[in-house]
């Protein structure tokens, strides 16, 4: 039992990263390109205001020229958002707390940088829990105004459900625990809680 009473923290990463990576960096070469075309666009809108008195206005390539600063400069904003998205991976984190019971905390954490918790779930909250592969996952999934949360980035890994029902609605939400984590969890489940 003094294993259990400590916290555990592990990660969900992707088995293969290769293609993550390729997108990132794919995100960035868009990103650089756009914000220079847009910059050099701004630049000469700046320049060609500045000559109005000189050359007078000219509405068509005034128009052209915000148009293509808003354009590049959408894409470039959309890129730096969301480079990290192809980089998710789980934090799970498994803290004991007084009163016998245990929180397990899942939080999604992008390009290693923005860490965005996502639940911190009681354990002796939990209806039921066990292997995606089982029966009672299934009878758990159909029902009816189910809240599904797919925190997990393997579709292939071990996965499990937790049931619960939070400010009066039901959730089931869907990790990638390794065999360790299950070891710290299990013990704090309530009495015929887990299904497999």
């Amino acid at each position: 039992m003094e294993k259990l009473s400590r916290s555990h923290e592990e990660t969900a990463r992707r088995h293969n990263q290769t293609l993550g990576m390729i997108f990132t960096g794919a995100s960035w070469v868009v990103f650089f390109i756009c914000a220079l075309i847009a910059f050099m666009t701004l630049q000469g809108l700046v320049t060609s205001l500045a000559t109005i008195s000189e050359q007078g206005f000219n509405l068509t390539g005034t128009l052209i020229n915000v148009a293509i600063i808003a354009v590049f400069g959408g894409l470039a904003y959309l890129c730096w958002r969301n480079k990290d998205r192809m980089r998710i991976e789980y934090d799970y984190t498994f803290t004991p707390i007084t009163g016998g019971t245990a929180d397990l905390d899942v939080a999604q954490v992008m390009g290693n940088s923005r860490r965005r918790l996502m639940t911190s779930l009681t354990l002796k909250n939990v209806e039921s829990a066990g292997p995606v592969d089982g029966s009672a996952f299934q009878r758990y999934i159909t029902m009816r105004d189910v809240k599904r949360h797919n925190w997990f980035v393997n579709r292939d890994g071990k996965l499990y459900y937790f049931y619960f029902v939070k400010n009066d609605v039901k959730h089931i939400m869907i990790v990638e625990l390794k065999d360790e984590m299950l070891d710290y969890v299990k013990p704090y489940l309530g009495m015929g809680v887990w299904q497999g």
